[in-house]
């Protein structure tokens, strides 16, 4: 089983600054949980008349598409250079 993203590194580098920044991802989980547990009723709702017309199915299935992918970011990284400076984020 994928464990969810923790952290996200963000280093920007240029002639003048050299900034870094650590987000802890882990706190937006909770976060998520209770606006998906506040709105969960209207969701419900929404889905079940939205069900015979084929949109309900397709709202279910890209909610598990969009868990998945935040899932799978876990091992990100990107490097952005230019002449000047460059921006490196990792997702760890």
């Amino acid at each position: 089983m994928k464990r969810p993203p923790m952290l996200m590194h963000i280093k920007i580098q240029n002639e003048e600054n050299d900034f870094g920044l650590w987000l802890p991802l882990f706190l937006l989980i909770p976060l998520a949980l209770v606006i998906l547990i506040i709105l969960s009723p209207l969701i419900l709702i929404a889905m079940l008349v939205l069900w015979p017309s084929g949109w309900g199915r397709w709202a279910w299935e890209s909610f598990k598409i969009a868990v998945a992918s935040f899932w799978a970011i876990r091992g990100l990284n990107v490097d952005i250079q230019r002449r000047n400076g460059y921006v490196n984020i990792s997702i760890i």
